[in-house]
């Protein structure tokens, strides 16, 4: 399975119209996936992705459970999702919202979020169906972003940007509220397996950069870590170290990419041993020094 950054995705996806990118952190393009043999392979985003259907209809898979997309809908997806597009239209249009994995470089709200009840949720539910007033709603929000990100000689383009991208949370959170009491599994009690499975995964997102072993998240559920794995292989498709070492990188890469942060602070940040621990997780996964891997993008200015 291949990872994709917000700068893969950028050059990668078949764009018709320039998209709207601020040093690889947030990013909006529209952009058609007919045709496209990539998108048919299963992959996951090193990235927050907000995605909006705008045309046609595409048959898609997010974490093994398939959705039907159409105008009106979007897709709300975690560096942890898994992704496949099984079918579509040739004129399947999505526009999508990129946004750096390390919530605090792109605003403290957006990290308060993704720890909230209704954002880990949609890790569950990750596509909802707006109606036409909503759906102006964030067409306004990322057109705003937009305008931001095109700011090039504004002295204060990134705090305009912050406040934009701000603005699509909020507006979005507020839209996830309303639509909470439509999320549902299909009218069938959860088992005992998908309950734990999200009890699990809001522990797993409060507490993975400080806590990195199996035994943590063990002890505070009751449960074996043997029974702790069978439970996130039946439902993420990974064992529970996995989804631990998917969103430790990508925060740490995020971090090398997009802050001044030293290497012994990321190091401290992610709680690792020391920052000889650091380099040898991140060399295992990216195969190059996590100073190699920072040097591979020139941009340190951090939203």
């Amino acid at each position: 399975m291949n990872r994709y950054s917000i700068k893969d995705i950028v050059n990668l996806a078949p764009v018709f119209e320039p998209p709207c990118v601020y040093k690889d952190q947030i990013a909006v393009i529209n952009t058609q996936f007919y045709g496209h043999t990539r998108t048919r392979e299963l992959f996951a985003i090193d990235a927050f992705a907000v995605g909006y259907i705008t045309h046609g209809y595409g048959i898609t898979e997010f974490n093994n459970d398939s959705y039907r997309l159409e105008p009106g809908c979007l897709f709300i997806l975690a560096p942890t999702h898994t992704c496949r597009l099984a079918e579509c239209s040739p004129d399947f249009t999505v526009r999508i919202l990129l946004l750096d994995s390390n919530g605090h470089n792109l605003s403290v709200h957006l990290n308060y979020l993704v720890k909230s009840e209704r954002w880990t949720q949609t890790y569950f539910h990750p596509v909802l169906r707006l109606n036409e007033k909503e759906s102006k709603t964030m067409k306004q929000c990322l057109e705003r972003i937009m305008e931001q990100i095109e700011r090039e000689d504004c002295p204060n383009r990134i705090p305009f940007i912050r406040l934009a991208t701000v603005w699509h949370h909020v507006e979005l959170d507020n839209i996830m509220q309303i639509h909470m009491k439509d999320i549902t599994d299909n009218g069938k009690p959860l088992t005992r397996q998908q309950a734990l499975g999200r009890e699990l995964y809001l522990l797993i997102v409060n507490n993975y950069r400080k806590e990195h072993q199996a035994k943590f998240y063990s002890e505070k559920m009751c449960l074996t870590p043997q029974y702790l794995n069978q439970i996130t292989t039946n439902i993420f498709g990974k064992t529970l170290s996995a989804i631990i070492t998917d969103l430790l990188f990508s925060t740490a890469r995020s971090m090398l990419l997009s802050s001044d942060m030293s290497i012994q602070e990321i190091s401290d940040e992610l709680n690792f041993a020391d920052q000889s621990s650091f380099s040898k997780f991140v060399k295992k996964i990216a195969g190059v020094s996590p100073n190699a891997l920072r040097h591979s993008n020139p941009h340190q200015e951090v939203i």
